[in-house]
């Protein structure tokens, strides 16, 4: 097994494990798109090999069919690695290379990897996209740590234990964690069959297409999946999807039609002449409904109205059905009663799932929550940046300019750090990102407040720079603490709009950092005497040799 486990802790297997896991744990969820997607690929296919050959060979030798699966290197010859390790390597990587291809390659092998792969780690969903068989390169990646690996002398015992202790079981729960979010998106509404039928796509990923399809028999707020062969149907030549303004065939002139970009719809009773809301969520209650919506990015294009569907009822009156995004669906019954039904009732022969409408929080609740997502990170970047360059200054004018180029380092990762943070911030911050708010506020606060912390136990030092630091950190803390004023205020008097507050926090954490930083460099300045000035001499807390006795005696001679 040395030969496998080599491969198993090679530099580059256990760099592409790591990689796996913060990006599928952290970055997805953080900054999800084309990138992330693509380094889990790669990263996948360069460590998946060596797991699933370890994996086989415990299976074989546990079988009795390969007692002994060790691999001889031979240093001298051209005929060596023609051995049984060799063979199973390349059939690893080539079952991982075959498996990817038909997941990513077609509809049909993507439905049977989300099946097999919700065995291992729950319901899963796994997309086909061709784009991702641009990372298939990295196969060859893993054969060369397999060759590298073979090369290698045997493993230590303690080696050993780490490969089969630590990073077989890493690896292991990297690979059953790597599942992207499933976000349930209501994208679509079909009329099939003389049913209304349902098209849900996955918000995870930049596509509105839908990946799957439920039937609502009653036409809400129960749904049911597809019938055998209707999924092949859909998949294959789906009918026409509703559009956003659709009629009662019985009364053609009583219509509805969505608003588009916000969540809301209109009625109409004379054929469209004139129109009147009919139900809506008004806006300052959507951009609060987003809070509560986790991975929740553009509002306007994932919380808003996309179609509808107007169905006549045996009974008389209509039942009008609305795709509504990331908030599921909305139903009109027969007697003219609107509902935020959210994904209703998923039915089937062997399960019931339910997945009622998000409540929608309260402006206590849901200022408390962008408070902290938004207004605390910036304000510890905002307080941090003030500090840091107060206590440069200081320093500065104490010791020599050599400090200035290593608060300049931690300036300049501040403010990357800062200008990554402040579009997520805009954003809304919604829950599921907390995790990459966490990394970016740590870069922060490491290249900022520390760096200010140690400036000011320096400073501490000198008694006359004592005071001058003190007043630095206050202002910093002042400078910090302004940051959440608009949040602050929404708190108190429930002004101004939820979007409003949001958007005021970073612009007034951009004003407070352009005028406090400026004022926290001009005090140091004027406050603190330069390294060559006169009263830079000896430290003030040296007291001067005490005043020897004066004696009138004279000085005595030998």
């Amino acid at each position: 097994m040395d030969s496998f486990l080599t491969w198993l802790i090679h530099p580059v297997t256990v760099a592409a494990t790591a990689l796996l896991i913060l990006n599928d744990q952290v970055l997805k969820a953080a900054y999800p798109g084309w990138l992330t997607g693509k380094l889990s690929d790669v990263a996948g296919l360069v460590m998946a090999p060596p797991l699933l050959a370890v994996v086989l060979a415990l299976l074989l030798a546990g079988c009795g069919r390969l007692p002994v699966l060790r691999h001889t290197v031979r240093i001298a010859g051209p005929g060596s690695g023609r051995t049984p390790s060799h063979l199973l390597a390349a059939v690893s990587i080539f079952v991982v290379g075959v498996g990817f291809t038909a997941a990513k390659a077609t509809p049909e092998g993507a439905a049977t990897a989300s099946a097999v792969w919700g065995v291992v780690d729950g319901p899963s969903v796994i997309l086909a996209d061709g784009t991702d068989l641009l990372a298939l390169p990295a196969l060859a990646l893993a054969w060369w740590t397999w060759r590298s690996a073979v090369a290698r002398p045997s493993l230590a015992r303690w080696l050993r234990m780490v490969a089969v202790l630590v990073v077989l079981p890493i690896a292991g729960l990297g690979v059953a964690a790597t599942s992207a979010p499933r976000y349930d998106d209501a994208v679509a509404l079909y009329e099939w069959r003389d049913v209304a039928v349902a098209g849900i796509g996955n918000a995870y990923h930049d596509s509105r297409e839908p990946y799957t399809w439920w039937v609502g028999a009653d036409d809400g707020p129960t749904f049911s999946e597809l019938p055998e062969g209707g999924y092949e149907l859909f998949s294959k030549q789906p009918p026409p999807a509703a559009s956003g303004e659709d009629c009662s065939a019985r009364d053609p002139g009583h219509c509805f039609r969505i608003v588009p970009r916000r969540l809301a719809v209109q009625e109409s009773r004379d054929g469209g002449a004139n129109w009147r809301v009919a139900w809506q969520v008004d806006e300052d209650a959507r951009q609060r409904l987003a809070t509560a919506i986790p991975g929740m990015r553009d509002v306007q294009e994932y919380l808003s109205s996309r179609a509808l569907l107007v169905r006549d009822q045996p009974g008389g009156g209509v039942v009008v059905l609305v795709a509504n995004g990331r908030d599921g669906f909305a139903r009109r019954d027969t007697a003219g009663r609107w509902e935020r039904i959210g994904f209703g009732t998923l039915a089937g022969d062997s399960f019931r799932q339910q997945q009622p409408a998000t409540p929608i929080p309260g402006v206590a609740e849901a200022t408390v929550t962008v408070g902290w997502r938004v207004a605390v990170p910036l304000s510890v970047v905002v307080g941090s940046l003030v500090v840091l360059a107060g206590c440069a200054t200081l320093l500065t004018r104490r010791y020599g300019w050599f400090v200035i180029p290593l608060a300049a380092v931690g300036g300049a990762l501040g403010l990357v750090a800062l200008g990554v943070y402040v579009p997520y911030a805009l954003r809304g911050a919604n829950s599921d990102d907390g995790v990459g708010s966490v990394l970016v506020v740590a870069l922060i606060v490491g290249m900022t407040a520390v760096p200010a912390g140690v400036a000011v136990l320096v400073a501490n030092v000198t008694a006359p720079s004592q005071a001058v630091a003190g007043r630095i950190c206050v202002a910093g803390i002042v400078a910090g603490a302004m940051v959440p004023l608009p949040l602050l205020l929404r708190l108190l008097t429930g002004w101004p709009p939820q979007r409003v507050a949001v958007v005021a926090v970073p612009i007034v954490a951009m004003v407070v950092m352009v005028v406090g930083i400026p004022w926290a460099i001009r005090y140091a300045v004027r406050r603190v005497p330069g390294r060559g000035s006169s009263s830079a001499g000896t430290p003030p807390w040296t007291p001067p040799d005490p005043p020897w006795p004066e004696t009138g005696d004279a000085p005595r001679t030998a």
